[in-house]
């Protein structure tokens, strides 16, 4: 089984889910109706996979609340968090961009071979050129 990353930020959770419920986000699961939903909207968005494998999404930015990875996994600890783009090739979603960033979870680069393979599963195509290792230790 992959690491687990830990939330980095537990004391600032519950403002950061008031500023998520104040801008009227909630996360979504991939797959699913409002994912493709926010998908098509074409807006950055952030990801995390649960420790059950479940993935999970929201926008970035919302109503000007800068929206967290915490608040997607509840605080808990996740298998990877980051950010991607997605767009679309006739009716499918391919992503485009894919960071492993998130300053509360800090995942290593490794994370993104565990989020490609969620994206994957949930029949959503990584392009091998829109993955971006980044290293927090660095």
């Amino acid at each position: 089984m992959p690491p687990l990353y830990y939330n980095h930020d537990l004391p600032g959770l519950r403002r950061e889910q008031d500023d998520a419920q104040r801008a009227g986000v909630d996360p979504v699961k991939i797959p699913s109706d409002e994912f493709s939903a926010l998908a098509a909207t074409g807006v950055r968005m952030i990801f995390v996979i649960s420790p059950d494998g479940q993935l999970v999404a929201a926008p970035r930015r919302h109503r000007g609340e800068y929206i967290t990875h915490a608040v997607l996994a509840d605080g808990g600890p996740v298998l990877a968090a980051g950010e991607f783009d997605v767009e679309f090739e006739g009716a499918s979603m391919v992503v485009s961009w894919l960071d492993n960033m998130s300053g509360h979870y800090r995942p290593d680069a490794d994370s993104l071979v565990v989020a490609v393979e969620a994206f994957e599963a949930a029949e959503i195509c990584v392009r091998p050129d829109a993955v971006l290792r980044l290293d927090f230790d660095a």
